[in-house]
């Protein structure tokens, strides 16, 4: 089973033990001077231990302060090279082969250090309002400056090759330095590097021919393209199947095809509402246009699609980033058939991209480990303890299973009669399924560690003073609430989780109060699920604020085509028998022949033993939504703290 997974395969000089990669994800973790970090190389070498064929490390800057982040991995110097090597040597110390990308942003260039290197093809900004450089107009590049920046990439791929990296990649995909001259949208010039693909392309080629004469034919060379940029005047599979030809005529080794840009990021780092797999067609057209590897990525995750894409000739090598992030013995648990073991990333991008745009270093939901291996360890406590906790909600579940590996004895008292708690209603709406890959992950991993769990059994202080435990963990959740809006209390009001757990029926004209990402996804939830028609009001002046950008355009793509209305800064007034008053912006509004209002607006935590136990003198301490109601990140790294330090 998965055979083709793991067959040998070769790109170029370099044999490689499977067809499984890790292409280059953004951590933060160098130094300012772009050292290779402990951090850094504990987490590579982390993946290597994993069975991964292929690993290749986060794109190093060719010059200094030309990254997206402000941190970003260095190599333009010789004082640089031993620290990397050092952590190249580790990864092949644990079996995989590591290479790296190297890149300049460009316009997209982080302008906290300096904007000088704010420079692109053409001087016209992005317009990405995330982006660091996106209000800064770039100056257009001189051709001297060019051929400069040439150098400066064969410089980088030397220095790799004295690190012993096995292989270097030329980023140019999502909207970099590269890519700007690829690309139509934003290439404008009119001399030799600008017009026709011909030219557009001279930049790239004249980049691969620097490193090719200088690191010679036995040094691997990979070109990450978007294949399809999906931004008006962006670059169509038409033009990249020509710039992969003459990149297979230049010698390059491996093509990399990715897709989109930091304009519409949803296309290259896309969500839980896209598809698995989603752009694998595209990575199929480049292989019917070349006959050097491809590789293909996006959305694969689970093992059964990946294979499928390779047995299908879709691709020659599958990129499965974000499950490298979730589960770093991922290929190893495939390989010996424990795919109950697996840790799969469920698409919600709060932990790595969201940290990425915050500038902070890069974390992941179903595995709080990640990015701090070279501090977690997971070992046997010097003392076995007793310990009890209150809920079987994810954070609940976190650490009952890391205290159960450090071999303690663990009892969960659980009110109802299963696991998960509000993270079973959270992954209803639509597109969201792919949440209770986590919960069957975490009911394996309770069932494996022999965790007790006593269902339809609120804990309470009485017990706890009866059974004396060594210490207590609350982790007792959340729970919806209705504002005390005039009308609150009517029989056609209903909360947001009921609807989803199909508690309540809802039909006819449908009001949302809320438009955060529960009220977003119950709207949408409501509209296809037979509401006639359904309306959000929200206080602030917009809707999903604070949800990351790429599921918030997915959701709001769907409202859309859903035709639900949005009323945003509206404070709701009162609420009838069929209808809803609010002022919007100092004027009276009513909607009328309402049947339902459904309440979105937040929850309070559930915490009545913290204070209590606390009296008694027990060791107890809170966690995840009984702590403070935030997301599903921070509730899973506090489950995984309070187990780890039990």
């Amino acid at each position: 089973m998965y055979e083709k997974l793991f067959e040998p395969f070769k790109i170029g000089t370099l044999k490689l033990k499977n067809r499984l990669v890790v292409p280059a994800v953004s951590t933060l973790d160098a130094t300012e001077e772009g050292a290779c970090t402990e951090q850094y190389a504990s987490y590579m070498e982390r993946k290597a231990q994993g069975g991964w064929g292929l690993i290749i490390a986060e794109y190093y800057g060719v010059a200094p302060n030309v990254g997206f982040f402000a941190r970003m991995n260095g190599i333009w110097n010789d004082d640089l090279i031993a620290s990397h090597k050092k952590m190249v040597d580790r990864v092949h110390k644990a079996g995989a082969k590591i290479g790296a990308q190297i890149n300049h942003s460009g316009r997209e260039t982080y302008t906290g250090t300096t904007s000088e290197n704010v420079v692109s093809s053409s001087p016209y900004r992005d317009r990405v309002a995330e982006s660091a450089a996106s209000v800064v107009v770039p100056r257009e590049l001189t051709i001297p400056e060019i051929k400069k920046i040439v150098k400066q990439y064969g410089d980088t791929a030397v220095n790799l090759k004295k690190a012993g990296f096995d292989l270097v990649e030329i980023y140019g995909a999502h909207g970099y330095l590269i890519s700007q001259f690829l690309s139509g949208y934003a290439n404008k010039r009119t001399d030799e590097y600008g017009g026709p693909l011909e030219n557009r392309m001279k930049f790239l080629l004249e980049i691969v021919a620097e490193i090719r004469n200088r690191c010679g034919e036995d040094f691997p060379l990979s070109v990450r393209l978007s294949t399809e940029e999906y931004v008006p005047g962006g670059l169509t599979l038409g033009e990249t199947r020509v710039i992969c030809q003459k990149l297979e005529k230049a010698g390059v080794d491996l093509i990399n095809c990715s897709q989109g840009l930091n304009a519409v990021s949803w296309n290259a780092v896309e969500p839980m509402y896209y598809d698995h797999a989603v752009f694998v067609d595209n990575a199929e057209d480049i292989k019917k246009s070349v006959s050097i590897p491809v590789m293909a990525a996006g959305r694969i995750t689970e093992p059964s699609v990946a294979e499928a894409a390779l047995t299908s000739g879709k691709c020659d090598l599958v990129g499965m980033a974000r499950a490298s992030l979730a589960d770093p013995d991922f290929p190893k648990k495939v390989k010996e058939g424990k795919l109950d073991e697996i840790r799969y990333c469920i698409g919600c991008l709060q932990g790595c991209l969201a940290n990425n745009y915050k500038g902070i270093p890069c974390k992941c939901l179903v595995n709080p480990e990640l990015n701090e291996e070279y501090r977690f360890k997971i070992t046997d406590a010097k003392k076995q303890k007793n310990i009890w906790i209150a809920g079987a909600g994810i954070a609940g579940c976190e650490a009952a299973i890391i205290a159960a590996r450090r071999g303690h004895h663990v009892t969960i008292f659980e009110k109802s009669d299963h696991v998960g708690g509000t993270w079973v209603v959270a992954g209803l709406p639509l597109h969201k399924q792919e949440l209770n890959t986590f919960l069957v992950w975490q009911r394996g991993q309770l069932t494996k560690l022999n965790v007790n769990i006593e269902f339809n059994t609120e804990l309470t202080p009485e017990m706890v003073e009866k059974g004396k435990p060594d210490s207590v963990i609350v982790a007792t959740g959340c729970t919806p609430f209705i504002p005390p809006i005039k009308g609150h209390d009517r029989d056609n009001v209903v909360k947001a989780n009921d609807v989803l757990e199909n508690k309540a029926t809802i039909n006819g004209n449908v009001v949302v109060l809320g438009g955060g990402s529960v009220g977003g996804e119950t709207a949408a939830f409501c509209a296809w699920y037979g509401a006639k028609h359904v309306s959000i009001i929200e206080m602030k002046d917009k809707i999903l604020d604070g949800f990351e950008r790429e599921p918030k355009h997915s959701l709001k793509q769907l409202l859309e085509k859903e035709k639900v209305s949005v009323y945003t800064s509206s404070k709701v007034t009162e609420i009838g028998k069929n209808f809803v008053s609010f002022n919007k912006n100092g004027n009276d509004v009513k909607l009328d022949n309402i049947s339902y209002v459904v309440a979105a607006v937040g929850s309070k935590s559930v915490n009545n033993l913290e204070e209590p136990l606390k009296k008694q003198g027990v060791t107890v301490s809170s966690i995840g939504d009984a702590k403070e109601v935030r997301n599903g990140l921070k509730a899973i790294r506090e489950g995984y703290l309070a187990g780890y330090n039990a």
